[in-house]
């Protein structure tokens, strides 16, 4: 059955789905979304796998080395002509043996002798520009910096030449090297990795990982059109954010002090949008900078750091956070939602400048965590928030399942007095075949302690069928019918009607 949730202004009363209440397994490993592809470049002995999930590509790889006259790597790649340049942050790899490497190549075939440029970094000996500059030949070196992963690094190609370069925080570069590669007309652009020992494979965890073609057009899918995002506050480090169409996913890299007190440091990803409103959006990892790293979800007035703002937010440690500033510069509030953080869902709901705060482990039952009035103006920014709460060390948050919905046309006019005071709405689940084998729902009143399967309903409401939500949810207004009910203790049921049949959900007691 779903949580009770009572608003500041409307009492509810909820019911379960009329028919099934449908639960989701978790997803399993994916393989690379498209344009990206896999496979193992000069047949190690062990063969390596590549899987994209939250935004992180994480690659098996085995091969004796990416050096010499030929290569044994697995190699995650996609091909572009003309052009281009690739950045990613190596965030670990395992070291099956010091020379064991991980980075970003372009190369001129898949052949294990192939041409290429990249940039790479080592178990042990830290950051290289590794080249071939001619198919067959032999390869050289160029030594960038001390630094393991984690470590952001960058090949562009340019004519005939490649240029490597690697940073600590995404945003300052040093150039490592450039030579002249025999690449062709078309390049294999990708993320390579071998773990210098025939007998074992390492592992890299790689993200974000961000190509670009000519003329500088985004080659993997960026944000949406609607969407807009960049760093509130100035954080040292500069943040990031990439959209997966295929997994739906936003990877947002973000540095910052933190979202709180009298001014914030924070990257964001937004839309405008007028009157009231309902953002969701599940936290399904965020890296641990600190304990009270945050992501989430944040309804705010304009892009000044010290700007009116209401968040709910999973943090690395700290719990859930309904947090707010009421006044431009003002001290931020602060209310728990309880334990808990990634992978979880939070929402929040205006209505006016009424916010309400929930929680919820699926995505359909929700807890509410709180609520407060900020005033704001009709239009807000309304969107994602993280910053790593750490101003010189940036934390990836892979978030899922967004959506923004208008919110109720009006704020809902104030509850009776509490002598006289009824539910105002039905909320329920909608069955699982509304739409093929549902004409129309019923709510049926029955006297408490009664069973609603073989007793005669005291009161019924035709609920017609109303569309759900985006959480499949529909919400009825019945306050006249409530209204009309003598004071007292009931049970309530929703019922789904068809050309089959009809089918009761389980009763909820409430109290008029």
């Amino acid at each position: 059955m779903y949580q009770s949730v009572w608003g500041a202004a409307a009492r509810r009363v909820w019911l379960p789905s009329a028919l099934l209440i449908c639960s989701f397994s978790s997803a399993v490993a994916q393989s690379v979304p498209a344009p990206w592809a896999a496979r193992d470049i000069g047949n190690p002995a062990l063969s390596g796998n590549a899987d994209h999930s939250g935004g992180v590509f994480t690659v098996e790889a085995a091969g004796e080395d990416i050096s010499g006259e030929a290569d044994q790597f697995h190699f995650v790649y996609q091909q572009i002509a003309g052009d281009v340049g690739i950045v990613a942050m190596v965030d670990h790899l395992t070291v099956t043996d010091d020379w064991a490497k991980a980075g970003v190549m372009i190369r001129g075939s898949l052949d294990a002798g192939a041409a290429h440029g990249s940039a790479i970094v080592s178990g042990v000996y830290g950051v290289r520009f590794q080249r071939r500059p001619l198919d067959g030949g032999p390869s050289t070196s160029t030594w960038g910096s001390a630094n393991g992963a984690p470590v952001w690094l960058r090949a562009v190609r340019s004519g005939a030449r490649v240029t490597t370069a690697w940073s600590g925080n995404g945003t300052d570069w040093t150039t490592i090297g450039s030579d002249t590669v025999a690449l062709g007309t078309s390049a294999y652009v990708g993320i390579a990795v071998t773990s210098h020992n025939p007998g074992a494979r390492t592992t890299a965890g790689i993200s974000p990982v961000q190509v670009r073609g000519q003329g500088g057009t985004s080659v993997q899918q960026g944000l949406p059109q609607f969407l807009q995002n960049r760093d509130i506050g100035e954080p040292d480090v500069r943040g990031a954010a990439v959209f997966s169409a295929a997994s739906g996913s936003y990877t947002i890299t973000a540095a910052g002090w933190d979202i709180w007190d009298r001014s914030d440091q924070f990257h964001f990803v937004y839309q405008a949008v007028s009157g009231n409103v309902d953002v969701v959006a599940r936290v399904a990892s965020l890296g641990a900078t600190d304990d009270w790293a945050k992501a989430g979800v944040m309804v705010r007035e304009s892009l000044a750091p010290d700007s009116r703002h209401v968040m709910m937010s999973a943090t690395a440690d700290s719990g859930y956070a309904f947090q707010r500033r009421a006044e431009p510069g003002a001290e931020s509030l602060h209310a728990s939602g309880g334990a808990g953080g990634a992978p979880g869902w939070v929402r929040l709901v205006r209505n006016g400048n009424l916010f309400e705060a929930y929680r919820s482990a699926n995505g359909s039952t929700w807890t509410r965590m709180g609520a407060d009035s900020v005033p704001m103006g009709d239009t807000v920014y309304v969107g994602l928030a993280v910053t790593s709460h750490n101003p010189f060390s940036p934390t990836t948050a892979a978030i899922d399942n967004f959506q923004v919905s208008a919110g109720t046309a009006a704020a809902p006019a104030p509850a009776p007095p509490a002598s006289t005071s009824a539910p105002r709405l039905v909320v329920f689940g909608a069955s699982a075949d509304h739409a093929t084998n549902v004409t129309g729902y019923l709510f049926e009143v029955f006297a408490a302690g009664a069973d609603p399967w073989t007793a005669t309903p005291l009161a019924a409401s035709n609920l017609g069928k109303p569309s759900p939500a985006w959480n499949n949810e529909i919400t009825v207004d019945r306050a006249a019918f409530f209204s009309a009910l003598a004071g007292g203790d009931y049970v309530a049921t929703v019922t789904a009607v068809g050309p089959n049949g009809r089918t009761r959900s389980g009763s909820v007691s409430f109290e008029r």
